[in-house]
Parts: structure tokens; sequence; C-alpha cells
């Protein structure tokens, strides 16, 4: 071999190996670019999806109002299949599917709000209330308790475990319950939810719970007719 073959044949193989570079480099850009382009169409997507998913969500609640439940549960399904995490169309699709009678349906969706985010009290509440319709007690006290851990001061909550616990034939737990929720109710100023639980209380037997909660009843009507009595001595009758 010449020396003027090996050095042609050293100035192919240097060749060869800038020219793979090149190529690898080549390659390289194509890919980002690529990447590029995907990350972009997806970015474009997240951007439109939730208008889109709204606009549908919209049409849901327009249709809810106006009594159109199969409309509503259309366009309910339409806003989730843009958005699969759209909480607040499932909570809505088991309230209209509980308001159908149909609780299966009800209950899957209430699951499916939850499981996107545990924290949705309201959804558990409502699932809760479903498992009583369908006489699952354990199953709804379950869910109340999980409400509790998080709102320990929820009157609904309360006030379904009182009808779970007395459904179940535990009076003492009942009266406990729905004690707890008459006084969060009358904190509140919900007279009738208060007098609903002083009635459910009553059937419980527990005599020094019911004396209490009436007691707090007849207080805030006491105080209700001081307000009035001094708004009548401001406002003699007669004055204009």
């Amino acid at each position: 071999e010449t020396n003027d073959e090996k050095s042609g044949g050293l100035f192919m193989k240097r060749l060869l190996s800038s020219l793979s570079v090149i190529l690898i480099f080549v390659a390289s850009i194509v890919y980002a670019n690529t990447s590029d382009t995907k990350l972009d169409l997806e970015k474009a997507k997240i951007t439109k999806k939730p208008v889109e998913a709204d606009a549908w969500f919209n049409k849901g609640n327009t249709a809810y109002d106006t009594q159109n439940y199969d409309e509503a549960i259309k366009c309910y399904k339409e806003a989730i299949a843009l958005d699969p995490d759209f909480v607040s169309a499932y909570y809505n699709l088991g309230v209209i599917y509980g308001k159908k009678g149909m609780l299966d349906e009800s209950i899957a969706a209430y699951k499916k709000a939850l499981e996107i985010n545990p924290d949705y009290y309201m959804a558990r509440n409502d699932l809760a209330s479903a498992y009583m319709k369908k006489n699952m007690l354990d199953e709804a006290i379950s869910e109340l308790q999980k409400i509790l851990a998080i709102k320990p001061d929820l009157p609904h909550a309360h006030f379904n475990l009182g009808y779970c616990y007395l459904s179940k034939g535990d009076k003492p737990l009942a009266a406990n319950h729905f004690y707890k929720a008459g006084m969060l109710f009358a904190d509140r100023g919900n007279k009738d939810w208060t007098q609903k639980s002083y009635e459910q209380l009553k059937k419980t037997n527990a005599g020094e719970l019911e004396k209490a909660l009436l007691e707090r009843m007849n207080a805030d009507k006491e105080q209700e007719k001081g307000f009035l009595e001094q708004f009548i001595d401001i406002n003699p009758k007669g004055a204009e």
C-alpha cells in the first residue's frame, strides 16, 4: 500500500466520520422540532379545551334550569368528553340522575367526581344521600364519616348520620348527631332545619339533648322578640 493510498483512505474515513456527525446533528434537529410541534399542539388543545368544555357545561346548566334533564345530561357528557377531569360536570350529572331516579348512575357520577377531588364534600354528601335512598346505610355512614373528618361542623352530614343510625336502631348515636345538627343549624340561623333536627331528635328519646336544643330554639325566639320590641320602641305606632 502506497503513502498516497494510505492518505486517501484516511481522508475518506475522516470524511465519513464528519458526515455521520452532521447527519446525527440534523436528525436531532428534526426530532427536536417534531417534539416542539407536538408540544405546541398539546398546548393549543389545553388552551382551547376548557373554553369548549365550559360552553357545554353552561348549556347543561341552562337545560337544567328549564328541567330539560335529558338535554342537560347530553351537554354535561360533551363537557366531560372535552375535559375528562371536569369535576363539576360529573357532580351535576349525579344530581340529575338522582332527580330521574337513576340512583346507580347517580352514584357512579358522584364517585367519579370524588376520584378527581376526594375533598369535594358536597359530592360525598350527595353520594351518601343516594346510598340512603337505596337503603345502603353502612356505605352512607362511611361516606358521612369521611365528610366530618374534613368538615366536622357540616350540619347536613350530622343530620344524615343521625337518620342512618336511627334507621339502624342505634338511638344514642342518632341523638348525638341530630343534636349537633340542630345546634349547627341554629348557629347558621336556619330555622327550618333546626326544627327538622329537633323533630328527629324527639324520636330518639334523648331527654337531656332534646331539652338543650329546645332551650336554644326558645332563646333564639326570645332574641327575635327582643329585636322586634326594640324596633317598635324606636318606631312608635303612628310614626311615619
